[in-house]
Parts: C-alpha cells; sequence; structure tokens
C-alpha cells in the first residue's frame, strides 16, 4: 500500500512511498523525479536516509536537515548529519537529535568559555618590564590564541559529532558557523584518540573537513571566546554541516549550542582555600615596596593574630583548608603605597561548566569587581587596582579571570561613602539551592544590593551581563541604608541542618540594644562597652571608652538601631517573596548598628558585625570577636550567637580582627574564598519543576560514579561524591566500612580516618532512591590507610645565621626508617635552586630574609611526612 508523502512544502509534484522497517521509502520508481532545485524555503521538512530515502517521526519533530538531492546521510537512526549534547547527559548519542536545531532553556548543548590558562602562558608583565594594563591582563586566556593549549585544556572542549557519510554519494563536508556566535568560538578537528592536545588541529577558515576522515565521521571541539556580556549576543552560535557531491550541495544540517552561563558560587559549598591581604608585596609585578609604615606595621601585627584564629578553626574543618595571602600593597583606589586589606571587595567566586561523560567538565572563575579606581574610569586600567591579583595570582588551569565594565559609565559621588563603593563584591552574593513557586534553582540566585534607576547601584553594565546570563536570576535587595552599601554588612548564609540544608544569617539590631539595655538594668551601664578580654592594642591604637549607658542613650546609636531594623527587614521581606523564607530559616545575631554622620540615614557598626561572617561550607563558622562586656564570664554576645547556632549544628570559630579592621566591615570584608563547587542538581535544571505520575518502579540511569576525594591518612577526611543519576534521587544515604566490618555512625559524606585504621582498607556504601525507582546501592572501594612514621629524634640546624656561613642540617630519625629522604631549603619562603643537600651556603643577596628547609621522608605503604624546619633570618 503506497502512502503519499509530502517532501517540500512549495513544489508541486507529491511522492509516494510504501512502508519500510525503519520509516518510509521511495519508490524506485520515483527517486529519478527530484530534481536539484527542491529545496526548503519555509518551515524545515526533514528526512533522512537508511539504506534508502527515510522520514522517519523522530526526524520529522527533531527539525534541522535540508535535501537538495539525493540524501547522503549513513546509516543512523536518528537522520542527523551533525549532533552535539542537546539532552545534556554528558554523552552524544541519538537521543541528542530532537530539538537539535533550536537551543532553548529546557534542552540544547552549551560550551564553555574557555578563559582559564591550563599552561600558565599568559603574562602578568610586559616586555621590559612594563605593568600591563587591566585590559591587557584580561586579554590572555586560552581561548585568545586559536590553539588547544596543553592536554588538561582538551577537556574545556564541548564536542560535536559530525556523522558518517557514503563516498560514493558525498565527496565534501564542510562545516558553517552561522550567527553572531560564529566570531565568538573557534572550532578543532579531532585526529586520533583525542586526549591529547596534538590530536585537534583548528577549523579552516572554509570549514572543509578533511576527506580522510568524513567516511568514519568526525568529531569537533568547541570552546568559546567570551561570556555572554550584553544584549549584541545572546550567548549561541549555530554550527551548520553542508554535504557536497562534486560542486553541488546535497544536504544539510545544524545544531545551536549556547555559552554556558558565568555563575556565582555559594557560601554553603566547602572553602579549600581561604584568601586575605600580605600587607607586604605589590600588586604590580617585581615592584619593590619601600619600607613599610607605622601604620602598615600595626596592620601587619593585628593580620597574625586574625590568621592565626583563621588556621585554628580550619583545624577543626573536615579536609585540607589553606590560608593564602595576596599581595595587597599600592592597590588603594586613588594610588599610593599604602596596603588594601578588603579582599571580598576586589572579586566574586564563580564557576562555569558543562555536561560531560563524568557529570561535569568544570572552570572555576574570579570575577573581578566593577569597582572603579577613579583615575582612569574610561581608559586602560579602570578598576581598582588590587583587583590585578585576579589574572596575576589566581588565573591558571581550569581558573579563569574575568572582568567587565562599561568605559562610558562614571560613577557618581556619595557623600560619606567610599568612592564606587556600590561596585564592590562585598555587594554580591548568592542564595544557595532551594525550590519556591514551582521553580527549581539547583544553584540558588546571585544576590546584590542595589536601587536601580538611582546612584546606589554598581556599574549597570554588569549588574546586565549577571542577568543575561540566564541562570541564578540575580535579587535585587536595597542597601542604600549602609555607609558602606554591601550585602554583607547584614547578611550571609551557611549550611545548616534544616529542611533547605542553609540557613540565612541576619542582623538583629534590636536584639542587640535590648541586650545592652538589659545590662544597665541589671546596674552595669558604668562599664564600658569594649571589653578587651586579653587583646592588647597595637602600638599607637586607643581602644573606644565608651559606656554601656552612653550607647544605648546615643542618639547615634538609637537612631542606626531603627535605620538597621528597617533596612534588614525590607531585605528579608524581599528574599522571603523571592526564596520563600521563613523565620525558621533565618538566625538572628545582635549587631549595634550606627548611624553615620550628618544624619544621612546611613549606618556602621559600633560593635564587630557578627552577621559579616566567613561561610565555611563547613560545620564550622567564622565570625569576629565581639568584645562585648561579659556574662557569667563569658562574651553576652558572643555566647547568645553560639547557642543560635548551635541550635543548627554549627560550631563558630571566634577570629580576632578588632584593630585590623574597621567598624565598615569585619572578617568576611577582608577575605575571599576559593570553594569546592560540587554540588546537588545540576544547575541546567533550573526552571518549572515538572511532575511525572509514578509508572511504578523504574531504573536509574547512572551517568557518573561515585568518586572520593582527599587523602587517605590518619587525621585527615575523606569525602565521597555521589556521582550522578539520571534522574536526580530524593534521598542519598551513605555508609563507610573498614573491610568488611561496619563503621558506627559513619553515615554522611564524610569520613575521618583514626590512627589506628592504618593498613586497613576502607570503602563506602552509597545508597539512592527515589519514588517509582529502584533503590541503587554502590560499594566503592578507596583503598588502604597508610602508616604513619614516628619522630624519634627532632630534626636540628647547626650554624652561625650570617652571610658567608654554612647551616648544617641534622635530619633527625623517624620510626620505622624512611627508605627514601630528601631536603629541600627555602628563603623567604621561595625553593633556593639546587639546594637539596644538608649543608647550605648563606649568600649576601639574602640577607634579612627567612631560611627554612623541609625534610620529605618516604617509605612504601607509610603517608609521606614533611617536616620544616625554620632557620631565621640571614644577618650580616
Amino acid at each position: 500500500m503506497a502512502t503519499p508523502v509530502e517532501l517540500c512544502g512549495n513544489c508541486a509534484s507529491l511522492y509516494w512511498a510504501r512502508p519500510a522497517d525503519s520509516g518510509l521509502e521511495l519508490l524506485p520508481d520515483e527517486r529519478e523525479r527530484m530534481s536539484l532545485h527542491i529545496q526548503q524555503t519555509r518551515a524545515p521538512r526533514t528526512w533522512a536516509r537508511s539504506g534508502a530515502f527515510i522520514a522517519t517521526a523522530a526526524v520529522l519533530a527533531g527539525g534541522g536537515i535540508q535535501a537538495i538531492a539525493t540524501p547522503s546521510v549513513a546509516a543512523n537512526d536518528t537522520g542527523a548529519l551533525i549532533l552535539s549534547d542537546t539532552n545534556r547527559d554528558g554523552v552524544i548519542d541519538a537521543k541528542d537529535a530532537n530539538g537539535r536545531a533550536s537551543w532553548s532553556k529546557d534542552r540544547g548543548a552549551f560550551f564553555l568559555a574557555n578563559l582559564d590558562d591550563d599552561t600558565s602562558r599568559c603574562p602578568t608583565i610586559g616586555s621590559g618590564g612594563t605593568q600591563l594594563t587591566d585590559v591587557q591582563l584580561a586579554s590572555c586566556n586560552d581561548a585568545a590564541d586559536g590553539v588547544v593549549n596543553g592536554d588538561t585544556d582538551v577537556k574545556d572542549l564541548a564536542r560535536i559529532r559530525v556523522q558518517p557519510v557514503d563516498p560514493d554519494e558525498v565527496s565534501a563536508v564542510r562545516v558553517e558557523l552561522r550567527g553572531v556566535g560564529a566570531a565568538k568560538v573557534n572550532v578543532f578537528v579531532k585526529r586520533g584518540e583525542g586526549s591529547s592536545a596534538g590530536d585537534w588541529t583548528r577549523l579552516g577558515a572554509n570549514g572543509a573537513l578533511p576527506s580522510d576522515l568524513i567516511e568514519d565521521g568526525v568529531e569537533l571541539g568547541i570552546e568559546g571566546k567570551d561570556i555572554i556580556r550584553d544584549e549584541s549576543w545572546d550567548g549561541s552560535v549555530t554550527v551548520r554541516v553542508v554535504h557536497r557531491s562534486g560542486s553541488k550541495q546535497v544536504a544539510t544540517d545544524e545544531v545551536q549550542l549556547r555559552v554556558a552561563p558565568l555563575l556565582f558560587v555559594t557560601d554553603s559549598m566547602p572553602i579549600e582555600k581561604l584568601y586575605m591581604a600580605d600587607n607586604e608585596t605589590s600588586v604590580y609585578e617585581d615592584v619593590e615596596m619601600p619600607a613599610p609604615t607605622a601604620g602598615t606595621l600595626r596592620t601587619r601585627q593585628s593580620a597574625e593574630a586574625m590568621a592565626a584564629d583563621f588556621l585554628a578553626g580550619m583545624e577543626r574543618m573536615d579536609g585540607d583548608v589553606q590560608l593564602e595571602k595576596l599581595p595587597s600593597m599600592q592597590g588603594a583606589r586613588g594610588g599610593g603605597d599604602g596596603t588594601d586589606i578588603w579582599t571580598q571587595d576586589i572579586m566574586e567566586p564563580g564557576l562555569m561548566s558543562i555536561p560531560s561523560g563524568d557529570g561535569e567538565q568544570q572552570m572555576r572563575v574570579f570575577v573581578r569587581a566593577p569597582v572603579r579606581d577613579g583615575r582612569d574610569n574610561a581608559g586602560s586600567n579602570p578598576f581598582r587596582q588590587t583587583g590585578r591579583v585576579v589574572f596575576t595570582e589566581l588565573r591558571g588551569p581550569d581558573v579563569a579571570g574575568i572582568q567587565h565594565f562599561d568605559p562610558a559609565y562614571v560613577p557618581p559621588t556619595i557623600a560619606g561613602m567610599s568612592y564606587d563603593s556600590r561596585g564592590s563584591t562585598g555587594n554580591y552574593g548568592t542564595l544557595p539551592a532551594y525550590e519556591h513557586n514551582g521553580k527549581s534553582y539547583p544553584l540558588g540566585r546571585k544576590v546584590f544590593g542595589a536601587v536601580p534607576g538611582t546612584e546606589f547601584t554598581a556599574d549597570p553594565a554588569f549588574n546586565k551581563m549577571l542577568a543575561l546570563q540566564g541562570f541564578q536570576d540575580p535579587i535585587t535587595v536595597d542597601t542604600s541604608w549602609l555607609n558602606v552599601g554591601h550585602i554583607d554588612e547584614f547578611m550571609s548564609v551557611i549550611p545548616a541542618d534544616n529542611d533547605r540544608g542553609w540557613a540565612l544569617v541576619a542582623a538583629d539590631p534590636k536584639l542587640a540594644l535590648d541586650m545592652l539595655e538589659e545590662l544597665v538594668e541589671d546596674g552595669r551601664g558604668d562599664e564600658r562597652l569594649y571589653t578587651a578580654y586579653d587583646l592588647v592594642p597595637p602600638e599607637g591604637t586607643t581602644p573606644p571608652t565608651t559606656t554601656i549607658a552612653e550607647a544605648v542613650n546615643d542618639p547615634l546609636i538609637v537612631n542606626g538601631t531603627a535605620i538597621g531594623h528597617a533596612g534588614v527587614n525590607r531585605a528579608l521581606k524581599v528574599l522571603r517573596e523571592e526564596a520563600g523564607l521563613t523565620e525558621a530559616d533565618i538566625i538572628r545575631v545582635p549587631v549595634l548598628y550606627r548611624e553615620g554622620a550628618a544624619g544621612r540615614g546611613r549606618v556602621g557598626v559600633q560593635v564587630p558585625n557578627a552577621s559579616n561572617l566567613i561561610g565555611t561550607g563547613h560545620d564550622v563558622v567564622l565570625i569576629p570577636t565581639q568584645h562585648a562586656p561579659a556574662v557569667d564570664g563569658q562574651d553576652v554576645f558572643q555566647a547568645e550567637i553560639e547557642a543560635r547556632f548551635a541550635e543548627i549544628g554549627t560550631e563558630v570559630q571566634w577570629a580576632e580582627d578588632y584593630f585590623y579592621t574597621n567598624r565598615g566591615g569585619q572578617i568576611h570584608c577582608v577575605t575571599n574564598a576559593l570553594r569546592d563547587t560540587t554540588y546537588g542538581d545540576s544547575w541546567w535544571t533550573e526552571g518549572e519543576k515538572k511532575s511525572v505520575a509514578p509508572e511504578g518502579p523504574k531504573e536509574f540511569l547512572t551517568v557518573s560514579q561515585p568518586s572520593v576525594s582527599g587523602v587517605l591518612q590518619a587525621g585527615r577526611t575523606l569525602t565521597v561524591r555521589r556521582g550522578s543519576l539520571s534522574p536526580s534521587p530524593d534521598a542519598v544515604t551513605y555508609q563507610w566500612y573498614r573491610g568488611s566490618t561496619l563503621i558506627p555512625g559513619a553515615t554522611s559524606n564524610r569520613l575521618k580516618l583514626q590512627s589506628g585504621w592504618g593498613g586497613q582498607v576502607i570503602r563506602v556504601a552509597i545508597a539512592s532512591s527515589k519514588r517509582g525507582y529502584a533503590t541503587v546501592t554502590t560499594m566503592t572501594t578507596v583503598g588502604s590507610v597508610p602508616r604513619t612514621f614516628t619522630q624519634s629524634k627532632r630534626p636540628s640546624v647547626r650554624g652561625s645565621h650570617k652571610v658567608g656561613k654554612t647551616l648544617t642540617l641534622r635530619a633527625g630519625s623517624l620510626s620505622p626508617k624512611a627508605s627514601s629522604v630528601t631536603y629541600r631549603w627555602y628563603v623567604s619562603n621561595k625553593a633556593i635552586p639546587g639546594a637539596t643537600k644538608t649543608r647550605l651556603k648563606l649568600k649576601k643577596q639574602w640577607a634579612g630574609r627567612t631560611i627554612k628547609v623541609v625534610i620529605t621522608s618516604k617509605k612504601s605503604g607509610f603517608t609521606t611526612k614533611a617536616t620544616t624546619v625554620k632557620v631565621g633570618k640571614v644577618r650580616r
């Protein structure tokens, strides 16, 4: 029985076909009736070939192919000539055919803006020692040179598959890039296995694919040269494949992809590195600083106290958390040789990622704050100069640096507020994952402070760029009531043992004032509000002398409490509406606000701001030491805060910053972080939640296997990543084992290794369940816990510290004896080339610099032991 099939919407002829196993096959005597002028000029009709001419329902739904003569696709199930990861499962297969030609938020492939520096080739200083400008620093990245930069860079390429062709029917295949995005991408052709950079060559200008590859199909790699910045580009690019037979075009097909959005990380993600200013090194390359001023020396002294508390907190956290100091001298706006301690305000941590066979290919990002320097707003150095560290210190393998600004924008000057303070990234943050009003935000939403259309906003081009990413739709809250104008002056987020998995910490000025009034009622009004508790002020500083009674009766504090109470509640109203927050999701902490001078209606703080905390992503949070009066021997504010955090299973590490910062900013303002960006459901699933009626038990599809990170060493913590299943499970449980023995209580995704487990094999079972799906249980073997050395005799260094003298290391001894021992000497924390023996002669140029030696001991089955011996400064 023949069935009429319309092959061309504007053609007069009607062709007849008969049923075939895989579709509808043209009758042999009708094939020759196809003429070369047949081409679609209306909405696309699609067909494919499997031995003969076939039009399957799947192809008709997919869209994309145009046929001009005899069809030419080699046999495949979809009829597609080109495929990308349209369904976002990390694999390119027949399931990607549907909808491949038109990208949407729900379906369509992504590619990365390849803005990292995998081979660390990007210069940080110009030829002849000239300083690179802000614009020059940002111009270098892996996508800027049109080559694949090392084997690691291969992973940053999104894949496109050009399907095989029949060489008897197709003599050449060309790839075309269509749309504005054509100038925004690089495309590479794979030859070989594809794991090495040498396996990839850039697609030629004419788009022709190598003739010796097309019969078996060709794999392409695509990288973006940039992110979405403005409305001139929506992030998409169409990749079109054209088949030719001799001089004739015989078929075309296309896929549309979009650049992955720039996303912000959340403070609920675990910190890997905590950054702070070093207060010693210039932000400009190879610049020697003059002798420090008395003020700089005081800053360094105060910084050490704060850093010591940070390190103490890190010891309490699971995982290997590091403290790293970044150059900060000469970075303050307006120039000068001073330090810029406000590390939070120069950059915002982010990430970009695309689906991969392993779950996600991620690139972490530092977004330079759009805050202006004030000296060259429209020129080549518009930014606050400390932000140069985004490119000079942090950009590298799998870490990108991004900056964005409108050269025509001139930040308005606001009386009593630092120049362009609204553009500091202390004014930007992210709510973690949540669901509300039928929508899911698996990586949360960006939040920033602004009053759009007024002077209280950052560079509008920067905020528009964030909104155009299409994911993490930004929430705006009013921060015009704050002296500095940043959201971190009144709110933070931390992980919590609640239904959301996180809580919002909010400043409560009324609570703070009420607590102080109770002290006055108890007859303690004559006591000082500031309480030292063993803190010795740096030389040249004087602690405040305000009494408790003076504080509660100070009109500026009374007014500040009212302004702050109203400002916080306005912001919380917005967050309740946008994220569905309830009072149960909010932890209120006492923060004593004080109105600034001249009655401008903006506030700072009188006591260190407890809401300006560091959410570490662990069960320990860092909060500035309060120095409030004591009740029953404990700081009254700290006791209240600890009790409130204990309710959600979070411990507090107090950090001393009283004389390091000022009351305009606390420990969050002077730090930044690199975080573990592992999270729950994939960000690209953001959007309307779709309810599916249960159809009985189904099977999960394994997208990626579980993996375990951490160091197999007693005292360290292992973290298991559950891998990825499709769909995402509703519940996941964990159980750790030593050999085949269950470890009691070890039922989280983290396990701290005990000293008595040396030589035992660690395994973890993960059970994933979801209503309507069969539970999946996996068992992952991590490995044997290595034994540890015992230090039998401490190492020491003998010899004079004077220039020209020789130091001799006595390496001490370990039990058991190490099979390999190496030595490395350092000067000012930099390795000395060739200094790998037990003796070191002190050179003249080292005078005044610090010497240390690191002894590294190894033995099979034992944890490598690195012992540092600090020698001290070299004397002349």
